[in-house]
């Protein structure tokens, strides 16, 4: 599969690899009137985003029509709770407002055949042990927390995975 990447904010490259990184899976592929909306209103979060009073070094990205990825490099301050609440908030209501669902974290995305679905962890179980699903199969791990775990451990296979 190849990857769609829409970036908005900072560009990727200057985000350190220890900064905070956080990927939302939708439960849906994003229309195209979705995907403008989410790099709007990204927009004008990222440019009021700040912590400690300093603006936030922050990029979003939007992958394969799918997940949104938030990384926000604080250049060596810790990030405060605020700013870390603020970016959760942000994607509460961008679920609000385009009627998506990006905040459960018992939904897993797997790559099936180069094209990507997204089921409950209890079922992604069962089809594992019913051998429906190899566990050679990519899934999209909705737990990293820098960027580096993004580039290293974000897409891989189920087989010696968390799952």
């Amino acid at each position: 599969m190849i990857a769609t990447i829409t970036h908005i904010g900072t560009d990727f490259i200057e985000i350190d690899n220890q900064a905070k990184a956080w990927v939302y899976t939708s439960n849906q592929e994003f229309t195209e009137t979705q995907v403008a909306d989410i790099e709007k209103y990204a927009q004008v979060f990222l440019s009021q985003w700040d912590s400690h009073g300093k603006l936030v070094k922050g990029a979003f990205q939007i992958i394969n029509n799918r997940f949104i990825a938030i990384f926000a490099d604080t250049e060596g301050d810790t990030m405060c709770g605020r700013a870390q609440d603020g970016s959760v908030k942000f994607i509460q209501e961008l679920e609000q407002i385009l009627g998506l669902q990006l905040m459960d974290r018992m939904l897993v995305a797997i790559n099936q055949n180069g094209k990507i679905e997204t089921l409950p962890f209890i079922e992604l179980r069962r089809k594992l042990n019913s051998e429906e699903i190899p566990s050679s199969t990519l899934f999209y791990n909705g737990l990293i927390t820098s960027k580096a775990e993004f580039l290293s451990d974000w897409e891989r296979p189920i087989e010696g995975s968390w799952l």
